[in-house]
């Protein structure tokens, strides 16, 4: 225990970092502590019985020889305002006055302001000179990009004269290869730009009303063009309970799939690029869309799945080089997903492909939920499916009718052959149109049939079969007397 508690006390005050004042109601000070002697240049006897305005000028007042607040710091708990120096010179400070009524006398108690100024003064010059250097930014990566988009496409417009008239196939190939080059050069020109809005803010996500089954006609058509030129195939598969008529941003949505996409037909030398789309949920007017774009390239490594929504970021220097790229794609996709209320993320193994899976919000037109059973969407299927007639033909029998019964059972038993055959591109392919023909079931069959092309399309034989049969358990719970 401390034997002399009043040495304590004043021991404290005197080394306290705040100033402290003990001044009596006419404002004559009797006590200061070392901090204020410090910071004023006064001595202790030189402020002893001075009225406390000496150093707190404007700040106290004296009517009828008592003390008080000047009007401009009458209702402050906290008053901001200057100490003076002996000096004449001042720094700011943060008062708090306390009347101990026992005593009958005034404690005032002050923190130096004067580095907190100094960082707030710092820190608003040095947001002034980023927004002036982010301002040149912008105006120099739009004046760039301006001068780069008139000679690409200009270079652009004479290949595509050039190439109608050009008859030499060696000649041909080369004016393609230089409007190959030129498409890639517009990507980067438009990922820049984009990447600068971003940075800037400047990047608005607009909500109008779209057709959700005209946007993926058009991305249909737009990428089976884009794969074709790479020989690979395109699938689409489109759940049948998305509502048609909703609100968003169709031309962001577009752009998502299309980096994704691109980005997916880049990667991949042989096999197939995918989109399958489903319905997460549904709460009040707003509906959670799925997205999956998968693909058969030369997949994901686990440790580098944390680097490919970084800007700048490439998952190796080697595949840079080969496959080119700024790295800004992926990190534009990030930021226009979550601006959608959505989340990205990647899964795959490296020489199995990959998937990248996103969700995006969207709202409902009004009163369109009593127009859903007629949306052109719930019957609308991907003419570029391997099984284009097979869809075609039988996707319009209802689920569980004799045809269906039929092609479910034909298909399944085609897929498991293929699959102890470890022919997988076969098996891919047959899963699809199980998963078409099974499109009627419940959602928990939907599901079911999902996992399983999944599993099919990792080659994985052991958990293939197992959701293989899986699903046969379901088909049989759900259609009574079908024989599988």
């Amino acid at each position: 225990m401390v034997e002399n508690k009043e040495q304590l006390l004043f021991f404290i005050l005197n080394h306290s970092q705040e100033c402290v004042i003990r001044y009596d109601k006419s404002g004559k000070m009797d006590f200061c502590n070392e901090r204020l002697l410090e910071l004023t240049g006064y001595t202790a006897d030189e402020l002893e019985g001075k009225f406390i305005g000496e150093v707190l000028t404007g700040t106290f007042v004296l009517e009828s020889g008592n003390v008080k607040l000047s009007q401009a710091y009458t209702n402050d708990d906290i008053i901001e305002t200057v100490i003076y120096r002996k000096n004449k010179t001042c720094f700011p400070v943060e008062l708090r006055i306390t009347f101990m009524e026992k005593e009958n006398v005034y404690v005032c108690t002050a923190v130096d302001m004067t580095r907190y100024k100094e960082s707030i003064k710092k820190v608003e010059e040095t947001t002034i000179k980023m927004q002036e250097s982010m301002k040149a930014r912008d105006a120099f990566v739009a004046n760039v990009t301006h001068e780069l988009r008139t000679p690409v496409n200009g270079i652009k417009g004479h290949t595509e004269i050039l190439l109608e008239n050009e008859k030499d196939f060696q000649k041909t190939g080369y004016l393609k290869m230089i409007l190959d080059c030129c498409s890639t050069m517009e990507g980067i020109i438009n990922n820049i730009l984009d990447f600068s809005k971003l940075e800037a803010g400047k990047f608005q996500i607009e909500e109008k009303p779209f057709s959700f089954y005209d946007l993926m006609s058009k991305v249909e058509k737009m990428f089976t063009t884009l794969t074709k030129r790479k020989g690979l195939r395109f699938m689409l598969n489109v759940a049948n309970d998305i509502p048609d008529k909703v609100i968003g941003d169709e031309l962001r949505l577009t752009q998502i799939l299309n980096n994704l996409v691109s980005n997916a037909v880049k990667f991949t030398e042989q096999g197939y690029v995918g989109i399958e789309v489903t319905l997460n949920m549904k709460l009040d007017d707003e509906i959670e869309l799925f997205f999956m774009v998968v693909d058969t390239g030369i997949g994901l490594a686990q440790e580098d799945k944390d680097k490919l929504f970084k800007s700048f970021s490439q998952v190796d220097a080697s595949i840079t080089r080969k496959f080119g790229g700024t790295g800004l794609g992926l990190s534009i996709t990030k930021e226009l997903v979550n601006m959608m209320k959505g989340k990205i993320w990647a899964d795959g193994e490296k020489g199995k492909g990959s998937s990248f899976n996103f969700t995006i919000r969207l709202k409902l037109e009004p009163n369109d939920e009593e127009h859903i059973e007629e949306s052109p969407i719930r019957t609308w299927k991907s003419s570029t499916n391997v099984n284009k007639i097979v869809a075609e033909q039988d996707l319009m029998y209802e689920f569980g009718s004799d045809i269906n019964k039929r092609e479910i059972r034909n298909y399944f038993e085609k897929m498991n052959i293929s699959m102890d055959m470890d022919n997988w591109q076969k098996t891919e392919s047959f899963a699809a149109t199980v998963k078409q023909l099974t499109a009627g079931g419940s959602k928990e069959l939907q599901r079911a049939v999902f996992r399983m092309e999944m599993s099919i399309r990792k080659s994985d034989y052991e958990k293939s079969r197992e959701c293989s049969e899986r699903v046969k358990e379901m088909l049989r719970e759900e259609i009574k007397d079908i024989v599988m």
